[in-house]
């Protein structure tokens, strides 16, 4: 690690402290051999201030103990209602996972605590199928929960609902882990999951209406993931600030997510994501160091802190988190605004900071009342291109702009977009 990446690491922990998470574990993530990895993240969480509950899943269990006991491997349907036998399989299942994740955790230091906290209904007879043993959450014991983190404790919640009878019913493991993220308004929902679209889909991050379009286009994601991407959509919509779908056999997964800007999993925000605003004085270093490697590799011209401060009003910065990771200058001249000094740090480029960047400084144009938006760039053609923007000439310059070209013999190439 690099100490310029404990410094990201760090701005993260005192907005962490004191936070409620609901983290899902399916039941593949819990039998896997990175389980142990996932709860030394799960104890760094909790040594920084974080408090969580625990609600897991055990699909991978269910599957192995009808496998022990039939010889043929179980393939669950959704739609199939829960028999006895099932609900037996499933029982012994849920107690393994249970005994497993308590005995993981308490070896690392942490206190938890199986909760009884789901009052349950019977989904009963669906276009004539009797779901007599499968359930809905009717009732959660808020204060069970609170009962349980105030005294340090990690609770941990099964997919098992009692229905207030002394029965039990089998719950739906996604669903129950959103509604327990709205009833404790959740800063974070974490969904571990052994899904494999899920790492390559690493580093992408939505707003409750993106998602939902995802999820209506497909985008090549599984039925799970985009199943999840939904409920994660409708729980940001009722308190939950941010939903996190990672891949549960990474090592780090849960960290690389939280104390990273680009993270490695899906993210789903019901907030906008990344501020851009107005630089400061006090950024000036912060751009300075940002477009230290254009300048290098001939990208941008060479910029002083005088240069900037001389005109910082022109300057915006986009900041994630307490971050900056990009920067643009938006300068007037005649009827045109200049795109200047556009960079994103290297390690969050390929996720649409540029192109956010560079829609910001269109509509300060259209503020300012310019006709045209134009940049000078020796290597970011394609970028220009990709943007739609049209390649232009000397004529699609200010008068004085076209001076300073031809002095600075860069010979750069001109893109510019009218601002309607």
């Amino acid at each position: 690690m690099k100490f310029g990446d404990l410094r990201g690491i760090l701005q993260y922990v005192p907005q962490f402290r004191d936070k409620l998470f609901v983290i899902n574990l399916e039941g593949g993530v819990v039998g896997s051999d990175n389980f142990s990895n996932v709860v030394l993240d799960l104890a760094v969480l909790y040594s920084l201030g974080v408090r969580f509950v625990i609600v897991h899943g055990a699909d991978q269990q269910v599957k192995d103990l009808y496998a022990d006991r039939y010889g043929v491997e179980l393939f669950p349907n959704s739609d199939d209602p829960t028999d006895r036998d099932f609900l037996d399989i499933f029982m012994d299942a849920v107690s393994r996972v249970v005994s497993t994740t308590t005995k993981e955790l308490t070896a690392v230091g942490l206190k938890v605590a199986s909760v009884d906290a789901v009052l349950a209904r019977k989904v009963g007879v669906i276009e004539g199928v009797d779901y007599s043993l499968d359930g809905k959450v009717e009732e959660l014991d808020k204060d069970c929960f609170y009962d349980f983190l105030q005294r340090g404790m990690v609770p941990i919640l099964t997919p098992i609902g009692s229905d207030g009878g002394g029965g039990n019913l089998v719950l739906d493991e996604d669903f129950l882990v959103f509604e327990v993220g709205k009833c404790l308004n959740a800063n974070k929902v974490i969904m571990l999951t052994k899904d494999s679209c899920i790492a390559t889909s690493s580093g992408c991050e939505y707003s409750v209406s993106e998602a939902r379009a995802v999820t209506k286009n497909g985008c090549n994601l599984s039925e799970r993931v985009n199943r999840l991407l939904g409920m994660a959509a409708q729980a940001c919509e009722e308190g939950v600030e941010r939903v996190h779908i990672l891949d549960g056999l990474r090592d780090y997964a849960i960290l690389a997510e939280l104390f990273s800007n680009e993270g490695v999993g899906l993210m789903v925000h019901s907030d906008p994501y990344g501020e851009i605003r107005q630089a400061k004085n006090s950024d000036v270093s912060e751009i300075l160091s940002i477009i230290r490697g254009a300048v290098m590799d001939s990208e941008l011209l060479p910029r002083h802190s005088a240069d900037i401060f001389s005109c910082i009003e022109d300057y915006f910065v986009l900041e994630i988190d307490g971050n900056v990771v990009g920067t643009v200058a938006v300068h007037s001249c005649e009827s045109f605004v200049e795109l200047a000094c556009l960079f994103v740090k290297r390690n969050h480029e390929g996720v649409g900071y540029g192109k956010r960047l560079v829609n910001h400084a269109e509509q300060i144009g259209k503020s300012r009342d310019a006709e045209k938006i134009y940049a000078l760039s020796t290597q970011a053609a394609g970028f220009f291109e990709k943007l739609e923007w049209q390649e232009g000439s000397l004529n699609d310059l200010p008068i004085d702009r076209v001076g300073q070209l031809k002095v600075s013999g860069r010979n750069s190439k001109i893109y510019f977009n009218i601002l309607a």
